[in-house]
């Protein structure tokens, strides 16, 4: 299909894999391979060939081995980007410390997702299960591609139509809001450098953070956020307290939750079952940070897949708070975001490169 061609909705979602001839792209491949609702478009050892190839067609998500032996992945991803800037990009290794920090700078410059592929599976339903959600990432971020439109010509810069829906908007609490908290996914860390990066030095209120990713990631995500934000940023433990201007995000593999009264909460940790496919989820963060501050917390939902952070949402506007959305426009995927601004549950539905500002006015002295 070239830049010119026309989907259709009924149409297998197409996909570009590049990858080592190996282990991982065997994974990829015979995942990719049994899901009717998906088709390789696409098989390149190199991202030279790569690329060269997606200047001829549009495809609506490429899978980038991110550990690739003589490759520059994050050149790879790069150069995609250039081609077009609205390419789904999903990066896939297996879950090594170089490839957590490898995919960490593709997510600051615009990849889209991270996918663990084991370095071996012990049985078939070990390999269902990665195949299962694999393909759950794939289909929700194609989705989202073809919902902004088929590649534009590489002069034209247009604008993703946004939903028909019409946004309804509440009025933000009277409280002034005493914690912020944030819930993001796909695209989430990009976002929340710009949002973090947008507050002042020295912020008032505790930052709490739920971004769907695996451990180890959340490790190098908090010390990424720090490097670029100055604020301190660390994964939350169980017993600590928070402070102003910190930023406590939630671990790999765990729910983070509070307890205490405001002034005095500390952080408390859980493995219980995954909510909305999610460990940790955005709803156990929401509804124990509104026992404690009510009227007076202030959500936001940035770009992410899913309906995580909804519940949590509900409860925030009952309880008079405020919840502010990452719009249609700049999120990676509008799903998070705008199953809470299609319910009628935010006072605000901003560019990202907004929502930092409208977070300091909602909260200055």
């Amino acid at each position: 299909m070239t830049s010119a061609a026309k989907t259709h909705d009924t149409d297998p979602y197409s996909v570009m894999i590049i990858a080592d001839d190996g282990r991982i792209d065997g994974y990829l491949t015979d995942a990719l391979s049994a899901d009717s609702k998906l088709k390789i478009v696409g098989h390149y050892f190199s991202g030279i060939d790569a690329i060269s190839a997606f200047r001829r067609q549009h495809c609506d998500v490429v899978v980038l081995d991110i550990g690739m032996a003589n490759e520059d992945p994050l050149t790879t991803i790069r150069r995609l980007l250039r081609v077009d800037r609205h390419t789904k990009i999903i990066m896939a290794s297996t879950l090594s410390f170089a490839n957590v920090r490898q995919s960490m700078m593709g997510f600051e410059i615009g990849a889209a997702e991270f996918v663990q592929t084991p370095s071996d599976f012990t049985g078939i339903s070990s390999f269902a299960h990665f195949q299962a959600e694999f393909c759950r990432v794939v289909r929700s971020l194609a989705k989202a591609r073809r919902q902004e439109g088929v590649r534009p010509a590489p002069t034209a810069r247009p604008t993703p139509s946004p939903p028909t829906e019409k946004i309804e908007l509440r009025p933000a609490s009277r409280e002034r809001p005493q914690i912020l908290a944030i819930g993001s996914s796909t695209g989430g860390p990009q976002a929340l450098m710009t949002v973090l990066q947008d507050l002042p030095g020295q912020f008032a209120l505790p930052i709490v953070i739920t971004q769907h990713m695996p451990k180890t990631f959340t490790t190098v995500l908090a010390t990424t956020l720090s490097k670029r934000t100055g604020k301190t940023a660390v994964e939350g433990e169980t017993g600590m307290a928070l402070k102003p201007n910190h930023v406590y995000i939630a671990p790999g593999d765990h729910h983070m939750t509070f307890r205490g009264r405001p002034g005095n909460v500390e952080i408390v940790l859980n493995q219980d079952p995954a909510i909305n496919f999610c460990r940790p989820s955005v709803e156990p963060m929401v509804e124990s940070i509104v026992k404690i501050y009510g009227a007076k917390t202030l959500l936001t939902i940035l770009t992410g897949m899913g309906s995580d952070g909804k519940n949590g949402a509900e409860m925030v506007a009952n309880a008079k708070g405020t919840v502010i959305a990452q719009d249609f426009e700049t999120s990676t995927v509008w799903g998070m975001p705008g199953v809470v601004a299609k319910a009628g549950l935010c006072s605000k539905v901003l560019p990202v490169t907004s929502i930092g500002a409208a977070i300091n006015k909602l909260t200055a002295g």
